[in-house]
């Protein structure tokens, strides 16, 4: 006889899913390691519009050279997978290796990268943020005006919807820095789509 009441038998398919999906992702990551081309092509099918998009939105500047850039990622992140160790932190270590290119291609063009105040490092909450949700369009159109930092850190979290132990993986950061830079990019994108209004 089943003690257990109905509900606790049901299975959150959302959550098998989910499971299913990580653990197809770092067979996909073991066998490219091991040299299997085909997976490697299938991270690529899996991975490639979001380190797209990314790219694309972290180099609005120019978009002229995006699609180059992204064939530089993917042959970093080609070349790198043999020494990625942990396979279930594939995704932010790609976008660790988009971040690092990227950012090499704004020194090397001499992009304006704008310093950081101090007073952004101080922890703050989740709860801190700014109210008043933005949409994605809204967004779009203010990313331009953000710093680099402050650009990559929105795109990650409400474009990629990663969570703030993946950013700051990616950015190689602490937690309490990556809620910081989200709290003050939420603050600066108003202001810049608020000017746009005007």
């Amino acid at each position: 006889m089943n003690f257990l009441p109905a509900a606790c038998n049901r299975i959150n398919a959302e959550h098998v899913s989910s499971n299913t999906q990580q653990i197809y992702e770092q067979t996909l990551v073991l066998r490219s390691q091991l040299g299997d081309e085909a997976a490697f092509a299938e991270l690529l099918a899996l991975h490639g519009p979001h380190l797209l998009s990314f790219t694309r939105n972290m180099m609005r500047s120019s978009p002229e050279q995006v699609e180059d850039l992204v064939q530089e990622i993917w042959l970093a992140i080609y070349r790198g997978l043999p020494r990625l160790r942990d396979v279930g932190r594939f995704r932010p270590w790609a976008f660790r290796i988009a971040r690092d290119r990227i950012y090499r291609e704004y020194r090397r063009r001499k992009m304006p990268i704008q310093p950081l105040e101090e007073g952004e490092m101080e922890e703050l909450s989740e709860a801190g943020e700014p109210s008043g949700a933005l949409d994605r369009e809204e967004m779009q159109r203010g990313l331009e005006a953000l710093s680099p930092e402050h650009r990559e850190v929105l795109v990650l979290c409400f474009f990629e919807e990663m969570s703030y132990e993946e950013i700051a993986r990616v950015t190689d950061t602490t937690l309490g820095t990556v809620r910081s830079r989200i709290y003050y990019a939420r603050r600066a994108l108003k202001t810049a789509l608020e000017r746009k209004m005007i």
